[in-house]
């Protein structure tokens, strides 16, 4: 079976323009299989989420998620549920905690100028993470590249998202995968085992001017 996850965005607990529940309804209208609501350094956007599809009885996965802004630099960190404990700051530590917590870690936009990314300690810390997000829409597209390069040259995991702030961008880029299910634990081991697929998909002019406009917005 392909499920169609959006594995990275961000809500109104974080710095996005939309709440969780409209995350959630979107991401079924987009025919998605899964969502993970990724806002930084907490779960709390998911867990709104999942209470969400579960009151509304929606058909889709919401993934347990936090983008975490570690000192090198941010990690995705997708879970099988809700951790208790707050993850650590530091990528090598962050990995064995998502170990003992039922999560993996993917680098988020390693090689993005501009962003919190863990490309220079990505280089030469591989085994800290269990994937890398080789294709983000978000800045420029050409700094994907080196992303791509580094998974195929080492045979890591390849996943891609929207990293989407507003409602527009969401399902931009949604990772292919093959599962025998679209249920949370196939979701996340097929990941770890490299039976997924990024897309790679460009925002539209209009989008990319909303994204503009909520960005300003946001920080005015």
């Amino acid at each position: 079976m392909q499920c169609l996850a959006e594995l990275h965005s961000h809500s109104t607990v974080s710095d996005g323009k939309s709440s969780p529940e409209e995350i959630v309804l979107r991401a079924v209208y987009l025919g998605l299989s899964a969502i993970a609501v990724s806002d930084h350094n907490t779960f709390r956007g998911s867990a709104i989420a999942i209470e969400s599809a579960k009151k509304q009885d929606l058909n889709i996965t919401v993934i347990p998620a936090n983008e975490v802004r570690t000192i090198k630099g941010d990690v995705l960190v997708l879970c099988e549920k809700i951790p208790y404990e707050e993850p650590p700051k530091f990528p090598s530590e962050l990995h064995d905690w998502a170990i003992s917590n039922n999560c993996i870690t993917i680098a988020a936009h390693p090689f993005h100028i501009g962003r919190k990314s863990v490309g220079k300690y990505l280089k030469n810390n591989l085994n800290d993470f269990d994937a890398i997000e080789v294709w983000n829409p978000r800045g420029i597209p050409f700094l994907n590249n080196p992303a791509m390069k580094l998974a195929e040259k080492y045979s890591k995991p390849k996943t891609s998202g929207s990293d989407a702030h507003i409602l527009q961008e969401l399902g931009t880029s949604p990772t292919e995968i093959l599962a025998d299910e679209c249920e949370l634990y196939n979701i996340l081991d097929s990941i770890k085992k490299g039976k997924c697929n990024p897309t790679k998909h460009y925002m539209g002019l209009t989008t990319m001017f909303n994204v503009l406009k909520w960005s300003i917005k946001r920080r005015i």
